[in-house]
């Protein structure tokens, strides 16, 4: 009787049962890279928006700064704040003064001469 009993009995197949196993667990594992890469993307894309935001808020504060500078540094705000008294200015001596003239040219310095070797001569 112990031998039709083992007859009926059904035989693991190890080697499958082992391929079964790895191929569950690739499929595992590849699946929770997939959502952790996936979470990773979405949160690298809202850090990214967070930092064009910031670079545009920038951009936007670097160019009325720069309007500032120029209004701040033009010839009008200038005679008023010295007219305020807020800026204190002396005029400048002639003496302190330096002008410089452009002699006129003439003609000739626009042709090229040409230059003698005075070894070439000999």
């Amino acid at each position: 009787m112990n031998r039709s009993r083992r007859r009926n009995c059904n035989a693991v197949n190890a080697a499958s049962l082992a391929r079964w196993i790895v191929m569950t667990a690739f499929l595992a594992l590849a699946g929770l890279a997939y959502v952790y890469l996936t979470l990773q993307l979405y949160h690298l894309g809202e850090r990214r928006k967070a930092v064009e935001n910031e670079l545009i808020s920038l951009r936007t504060q670097n160019d009325r700064a720069k309007a500032q500078i120029a209004a701040f540094t033009s010839r009008p705000a200038l005679q008023r704040r010295l007219k305020e008294g807020f800026l204190k200015m002396i005029p400048i001596s002639e003496a302190n003064i330096v002008r410089l003239t452009i002699s006129p040219r003439s003609p000739d310095e626009d042709t090229i001469q040409p230059v003698v070797n005075p070894s070439a001569a000999r």
